[in-house]
C-alpha cells in the first residue's frame, strides 16, 4: 500500500506518530513546571508512557513509566512531586535518577542485580530557554536540529519565554478527533484571536507597560510552530506566551496538552483570571475541532504542511527497514540479568497470570 493512504487509513496514526516519536524531538515541558527535585509530569505519546521528573542535581530527566517488574505504571498522577516512586503491585521503588532502590523479596534472588533493573532512561535535551525534548530512540537520538535551536532563540528574542519564566497554569483536555485532523493550524488561529482580546481586556495594560514594550520590540505576536503538533504563541499585549501540543490517544481521540507562561518581570498577572479564560476558550476550540473533524476531507488532510513533513519523515523510515531487511523498532529495550532470574520471572509470570491477582485486578499470591 501506498505510504500515504497507508498514513490517512482508519487505524494508522498511533502507529505513525510512534516511529515520528523515535525519529524526532518532541517538545514536552518547561522547565519551571518542576518546581522542586521530584517533581514530575507524566505523558502518554501514542500509546507510550513517559515521564519527566526534577532530579536532586536539578536536571530534568526522562523515564519509560513502566515498573521493571511487572510493566505497571510508576507514576499514578499527571503530576505530582516525590523523590522515590514505587509501583503499587510489588513495591518496587525508584530514585529520581531511576535507579531501583527497593525491590521487597528479591535481595535474595541469585543474580538479581539492583543496577541492571534501573527505569529506561529516555534522551531528554533541554534548551537554553528552558524548553524539555525527549527523543525515544533506545539508541543513538538524531542530532538537535540547528533550525530548531535558531527558531527557538528567534522566539525568545521576540517573546522573552527563557529559563526565568513562571508556569501559570495548564491542563491536559481530550478531544474526541483523530489526531491527524488536528494537525492543521486553522482552529488554533481563530482560537488565538479570541484569546489575545479576552487576555487584553483581563489585564489592561497600563500605557507605561505598552511602552515599555514597544521600545523592547515586544509589543508584537509571534507564533513558533514545533513539528510534528506542538504551537508556542505570545501574546501582543502581555509577557505571556502559550503552549499547545496534540497527543493522540486512540484513533479516534487525542490529547491537547497546554501551558501558560508568564515572562514579565513586574506586570502583575491576575492567575486565577488566565486559567478560567485559557481553560475556556481551549474547551471551545476542542469542542469546535470536534464538530468540524466529521466535515475535514481526505485532501485537507493530503495537502496540510505537517502532512508532508510526516510522510518525508515515514518514508525516510520505511526505506531504512527495507534497507535492513526487516522491522525497526527503536525503542525496543532488552532486559538483563541472570539465566536463573529470567527462568524465576517467568515463571513469576505465568502465577501471575493464572492467579487472582492477574491483570492487576486483586491481590493474588504473589502480592507482597
Amino acid at each position: 500500500m501506498d505510504i500515504l493512504h497507508s498514513y490517512l487509513s482508519p487505524g494508522s496514526v498511533l502507529v505513525a506518530i510512534a516511529t515520528l516519536a523515535f525519529l524526532t524531538w518532541l517538545y514536552l515541558a518547561h522547565i519551571n513546571q518542576f518546581a522542586k527535585p521530584g517533581a514530575y509530569q507524566s505523558f502518554d505519546i501514542a500509546g507510550f508512557p513517559i515521564f519527566l521528573i526534577r532530579g536532586k542535581d536539578d536536571k530534568i530527566r526522562a523515564f519509560h513509566n513502566v515498573c521493571r517488574h511487572r510493566a505497571y505504571t510508576i507514576t499514578r498522577k499527571e503530576t505530582g512531586a516525590s523523590t522515590v516512586l514505587g509501583c503499587r503491585y510489588h513495591g518496587w521503588s525508584y530514585d529520581t535518577l531511576g535507579r531501583l532502590v527497593k525491590a521487597p523479596q528479591f535481595d535474595d534472588v541469585p543474580g538479581f542485580d539492583k543496577s541492571e533493573n534501573s527505569l529506561f532512561e529516555i534522551h531528554a535535551h533541554t534548551t537554553e530557554q528552558g524548553l524539555v525534548f525527549v527523543n525515544l530512540d533506545s539508541g543513538e537520538p538524531a542530532l538537535f536540529e540547528d533550525s530548531v535551536r535558531a527558531s527557538l532563540e528567534d522566539f525568545k528574542r521576540d517573546s522573552g519565554l527563557g529559563t526565568k519564566s513562571e508556569w501559570v497554569t495548564g491542563q491536559t483536555l481530550t478531544g474526541s478527533f483523530n489526531w491527524k485532523l488536528g494537525a492543521t493550524d486553522r482552529h488554533f488561529k481563530n482560537a488565538l484571536v479570541q484569546l489575545e482580546q479576552r487576555v487584553s481586556e483581563t489585564l489592561r495594560p497600563s500605557f507605561a507597560t505598552q511602552l515599555m514594550r514597544t521600545l523592547t520590540l515586544k509589543n508584537k505576536k509571534s507564533t513558533l510552530s514545533l513539528f510534528p503538533g506542538t504551537l508556542i504563541y505570545s501574546f501582543e499585549k502581555a509577557d505571556l506566551e502559550l503552549a499547545l501540543t496534540l497527543f493522540p490517544a486512540s484513533d479516534t481521540t487525542t490529547q491537547i496538552r497546554y501551558d501558560l507562561f508568564d515572562s514579565g518581570s513586574t506586570q502583575e498577572t491576575d492567575e486565577g483570571a488566565l486559567a478560567s479564560i485559557i481553560g475556556e476558550a481551549l474547551r471551545l476550540l476542542v469542542k469546535n475541532m470536534e464538530s468540524d473533524s466529521e466535515y475535514v476531507t481526505q485532501n485537507v488532510v493530503e495537502s496540510s504542511a505537517t502532512t508532508h513533513k510526516i510522510l518525508k519523515r515515514l518514508r525516510e523510515h520505511q526505506k531504512m527497514e527495507k534497507m535492513r531487511g526487516g522491522q525497526i523498532l527503536p525503542a525496543m529495550r532488552q532486559p538483563k540479568g541472570s539465566l536463573f532470574f529470567q527462568q524465576a520471572e517467568q515463571l513469576c509470570k505465568e502465577l501471575d497470570c493464572s492467579g487472582p491477582g492477574a491483570n492487576g485486578a486483586g491481590s493474588g499470591g504473589l502480592d507482597w
